[in-house]
């Protein structure tokens, strides 16, 4: 990975974007048709901390908001919404090597 990478990384505010995430994640699950419990299935996160992330009482960690962002991210509609939402951010997908057009393979997971 580049140096500027890294560098861009460090200063990244994962606080504050991890709060917007559990901001907008009621709305964006709706959009989705996405239940609590289905997003939990899907990421492993637990559902008792989606509700508590949703609902301000207990912030997701980052190794929480990271399956949620990819799990979302593989959902032509929620990648819409995450770049839309700006949860996503340029910096991230470059540490990730994510490519921007490409397509998730159809799986039950995503259809």
């Amino acid at each position: 990975m580049a140096a500027d990478v890294l560098d861009e990384l460090k200063l990244l505010d994962r606080d504050a974007l991890v709060e917007r995430m559990a901001t907008e994640l009621p709305d964006i699950r709706e959009k989705l048709k996405v239940s609590q419990e289905a997003l939990a299935e899907k990421t492993g996160v637990d559902v008792a901390k989606i509700n508590a992330a949703e609902s301000g009482k207990c912030p997701f960690k980052w190794s929480e908001f990271m399956p949620i962002l990819f799990v979302i991210w593989s959902n032509d509609i929620g990648k819409g919404m995450l770049d839309t939402r700006g949860l996503f951010l340029d910096t991230l997908k470059k540490a990730l090597s994510v490519n921007r057009n490409a397509h998730a393979p159809e799986t039950e997971v995503n259809k």
